[in-house]
């Protein structure tokens, strides 16, 4: 618990109250106009914004549960039968086949090497 009272968490709280509120604000905004108006258009974009707002909150709520919990997705392994597909690999292509699609793969291969990755 004592993590969600750093600093990050803090302002992280704060502006998650402070979307929320703006949500709901929002919503009575459109509310009031669709009843000046009469229109259902309104009225769904009242609805709309209170729903935001809801997920939101919710979202921020499982965020704030995996923090406590200590969760990382790096920890837990995959299930059984499920595998990761290989990465692709691109086929060579000659300066005979496609002297312009060779020249681009030669110069994407040389920003990969400045990239250092």
């Amino acid at each position: 618990m004592r993590r969600l009272l750093s600093a990050k968490w803090i302002a992280l709280h704060v502006l998650v109250l402070a979307l929320a509120a703006g949500m709901v604000l929002l919503s009575m905004w459109q509310y009031g106009r669709g009843e000046a108006r009469n229109s259902l258009q309104n009225y769904s974009y009242a609805a709309e914004w209170v729903l935001f707002a809801g997920f939101t909150v919710v979202a921020y709520a499982k965020l704030a549960r995996d923090e406590v919990r200590g969760y990382s997705p790096k920890q837990e392994p995959l299930p059984a039968g499920l595998h990761v597909a290989p990465r692709p690999v691109a086929m060579p292509v000659s300066d005979e086949e496609d002297p312009e699609l060779a020249a681009y793969n030669r110069y994407l291969a040389e920003l990969h090497e400045r990239s250092g990755r």
